[in-house]
């Protein structure tokens, strides 16, 4: 008996030993599939601005064609969907289901992830921070995914979904990243002083050079206190 109990008792602390660790093997697969998933969008979404580069300049710098370009949620033969340029922030978004139907998208690539949320590429055209303001050529392009097909309740803090996000980030080697859970010392979500940023590995940028006073406003309601 007493050698029954010995061995239950060592079957018990082995199970709890064992039981985290298959946890983090299921969460470090589940982040590898998800960093797989942004980089294959990312970079579908690159070459695909690449070759259509002056047509989404024009886009960006003056919201020209704008309408049939940079949309959100279209169905799959490119009607419906949200209209997502900003011509104060020289922006233009476009999801995996506009990529999808101007046939940018491989069929291997996911339009959401694992949360269901919306891939979506922001570009973003620089333009000089001192006068005279200009364009300076360039074009930074940010990857998030969204929920951009109605309103969300409030995000609830998940330290083992925000840990999944940063194993992803690691995974793409450096061009992922994330949009913390609540507001942390090395990137910021302050509700107070209205300021959410996305950070990776040697870089950061403000929501707000992305997306719309509105937009934000929208993000912000999602985020805790």
């Amino acid at each position: 008996m007493v050698e029954l109990l010995l061995a239950t008792a060592l079957i018990s602390a082995i199970a709890l030993i064992v039981a985290p660790m298959m946890v983090r093997m299921n969460d470090d697969v589940s982040s590898r599939a998800t960093a797989d998933d942004y980089s294959l969008f990312q970079a579908a979404a690159a070459s695909h601005f690449q070759a259509n580069r002056g047509t989404y300049m024009a886009a960006l710098t003056d919201g020209t064609g704008a309408a049939n370009l940079c949309k959100l949620g279209v169905a799959i033969d490119g009607t419906g969907g949200v209209v997502a340029n900003n011509t104060t922030l020289r922006t233009c978004a476009l999801d995996g289901s506009m990529l999808r139907f101007l046939q940018a998208l491989p069929v291997q690539v996911r339009e959401r992830n694992r949360y269901g949320e919306r891939w979506v590429a922001i570009f973003r055209a620089v333009y000089t921070t001192t006068a005279p303001i200009q364009p300076t050529g360039g074009v930074e392009m940010l990857i998030v995914s969204a929920d951009v097909d109605g309103v969300g309740g409030v995000v609830l803090r998940d330290s083992r979904r925000y840990a999944e996000a940063t194993v992803a980030a690691d995974f793409t080697g450096g061009s992922g990243g994330v949009v913390p859970d609540a507001d942390r010392s090395t990137c910021v979500v302050n509700k107070t002083t209205n300021r959410f940023e996305a950070c990776g590995n040697g870089w950061k940028v403000n929501l707000s050079d992305f997306i719309s006073p509105g937009q934000l406003a929208s993000f912000a309601n999602r985020v805790q206190n």
